[in-house]
């Protein structure tokens, strides 16, 4: 993990620990851990201190779902996700996401990337500490469902998704509609049409009327104008080679 995303953890729970959600005075360590232990948990209140302290970083999904609970925020608030919880949801690491991003994200003309492929590829990017490819296959059957936040940074980052993706289901909702719409275009040769597209120039209108329909499907959650602007914004294009003018 890096330094900026194990700062990234105390700094969150701590943060959270001296400003609780519906409640004046912060939590001790001490009362944080009985909550925790009523609801199930088990935690002290000293790994509670280290966490804070930044001195461990590495609790399990269990632990984070279990501060969050006590702490009423969103299990997706200490991967660097949303804070706000709604009181119905109860959220907890979703195996289903983890077997959807490796049947859906692998270069087109192959298959799904194995587990041998992503724990070597996580142990050589060297951020995250090492996971094994037995235990990724533990995870995806569902045998195993308390990995370590390491464990859920590399296989987010392996993915290119972010790690809050796992937790937080409006978050995982969007992310798998970019996806299907991805492979869908895909298979719709959307390639093909934009290379004959840059082969025959259309004109401006045409040419915003293409952008719209992408920006509709790849970004849903926002204003198709603002996407496009941002699109055709000049230093948003990347400039030509000076041997094509």
């Amino acid at each position: 993990m890096t330094h900026s995303e194990r700062g990234s953890l105390a700094r969150l729970l701590d943060t959270v620990c001296l400003h609780p959600v519906g409640r004046r005075s912060p939590y001790t360590n001490v009362e944080l851990a009985l909550i925790v232990q009523a609801q199930g948990g088990e935690i002290t209140h000293t790994y509670i201190s280290q966490l804070r302290k930044g001195d461990k970083d590495n609790p399990s999904s269990r632990t984070i779902e279990g501060l969050a609970e006590a702490l009423d925020v969103h299990p997706a608030y200490f991967v660097g996700g949303r804070r706000d919880r709604p009181p119905e949801e109860r959220p907890r690491w979703e195996a289903e996401r983890l077997r959807y991003l490796f049947a859906a994200v692998h270069p087109r003309g192959r298959g799904p990337y194995s587990p041998e492929e992503a724990a070597a590829a996580i142990r050589q990017d060297g951020r995250y500490g090492g996971i094994s490819a037995s235990y990724i296959r533990e995870l995806l059957a569902g045998t195993s469902d308390n990995p370590r936040l390491k464990h859920i940074f590399g296989l987010a980052g392996y993915f290119g998704a972010p790690p809050a993706y796992f937790y937080d289901a409006e978050l995982a909702a969007r992310v798998d509609t970019q996806l299907k719409t991805r492979l869908a275009m895909e298979k719709l040769g959307a390639d093909n049409v934009i290379l004959r597209a840059a082969e025959h120039l259309p004109s401006p209108e045409i040419r915003r009327k293409i952008l719209a329909e992408l920006a509709k499907a790849l970004c849903p959650e926002r204003s198709t104008e603002e996407v496009v602007a941002e699109a055709v914004r000049p230093e948003n294009v990347e400039p030509r080679d000076a041997a094509e003018e």
